[in-house]
């Protein structure tokens, strides 16, 4: 089979299957569905799917959202927009459709810096606001930016300081992907005010040998270096990206980190569109979407079959 035969069984999967997202976000929801749709439907030349991914979008944009997370809320479903219509998906002017929306997402972020709890769940919001500061002089968006990394250096300078004490309770995993998460936002958006602290104090854990390395947490680090030229650091960016990808098992990997790995790195066995090539039935479908993260929907863009649609369309496409 070619790779648009290959993409074809995939989209149409999906395709018939989209009236049983009920969601309306980007990683498990309608929007996501949609931009998945829309790309597929452009490769492939396909009207149809074009005209049920216009209408899941706006759907995802229709029924009432309470959610303010980039995965899962609001300003998900705006990114989703934003990248179509950028990408000439969709006809459309954002603050005519969008407007309403917009507004309410600055509401709640506008005063984030009194809600702590809030931060560190939402930080990714981040994406949603630097696609918006492309086409909109609105001052306030660079305000909330600062607010929410300012708030995320505050959390990453306490764990770090607490990393060496044995009584430490924080799931070290677990702040070690918000630091690189916040790597990837820093790249991401260009912003240009972020602490050279938070990145020393995770630069000594590091050669203490309190953290693994993390090929990924290497690659934003040196991003951000060659681009600040920053120096003294060259050390700890070499081992991470070095040892960090003898620590890569790609058969351990899900279908989210296999692709987020591989648009980063070529590696032998990390594959991604192999996966695609595999699901030549709809019963090869539906056992890999058993093996998707029960926290995800296996359909989603987040990290299942629409994520691996999009990939297989074209691996240099922004996947966030």
């Amino acid at each position: 089979m070619t790779q648009q035969e290959h993409i074809r069984r995939i989209a149409d999967f999906l395709f018939r299957n989209a009236n049983t997202v009920n969601l309306t976000g980007l990683y498990n929801g309608k929007a996501g569905l949609s931009l998945s749709l829309f790309v597929a439907s452009h490769f492939l030349q396909d009207e149809n799917m074009g005209d049920t991914a216009f209408n899941l979008m706006q759907e995802s944009m229709v029924i009432k959202n309470n959610d303010y997370s980039f995965e899962n809320g609001v300003p998900g479903i705006g990114y989703a927009l934003l990248y179509l219509i950028e990408n000439n998906y969709f006809d459309a002017n954002f603050d005519e459709v969008f407007g309403r929306q917009y507004k309410e997402i600055i509401n709640v972020f506008e005063h984030i810096d009194k809600n702590p709890a809030m931060l560190v769940n939402h930080l990714t919001v981040i994406y949603f606001l630097s696609k918006v500061a492309q086409i909109k002089a609105d001052k306030r968006i660079r305000i909330i930016m600062k607010k929410i990394f300012e708030g995320l250096e505050l959390f990453l300078t306490i764990q770090f300081y607490d990393f060496v004490d044995f009584q430490y309770i924080g799931i070290k995993t677990d702040v070690l992907n918000i630091f690189k998460t916040y790597l990837k936002l820093v790249v991401y958006s260009g912003y240009t005010d972020f602490s050279r602290m938070v990145l020393n104090d995770y630069a000594d854990l590091y050669r203490k040998g309190k953290v693994m390395s993390s090929f990924e947490t290497g690659f934003y680090l040196n991003s951000i270096a060659g681009k600040h030229f920053l120096t003294g650091m060259e050390d700890v960016i070499n081992d991470n990206m070095n040892h960090g990808l003898t620590n890569i098992y790609p058969f351990t990997l899900s279908v989210k980190e296999s692709i987020d790995l591989s648009k980063l790195v070529q590696y032998e066995g990390l594959d991604p569109f192999s996966i695609c090539k595999n699901l030549n039935s709809d019963r090869a479908i539906k056992e890999f979407l058993k093996t998707v993260d029960e926290k995800s929907n296996a359909l989603g863009y987040g990290a299942g079959l629409g994520r691996l649609l999009i990939y297989s369309v074209n691996k240099d496409i922004e996947l966030l």
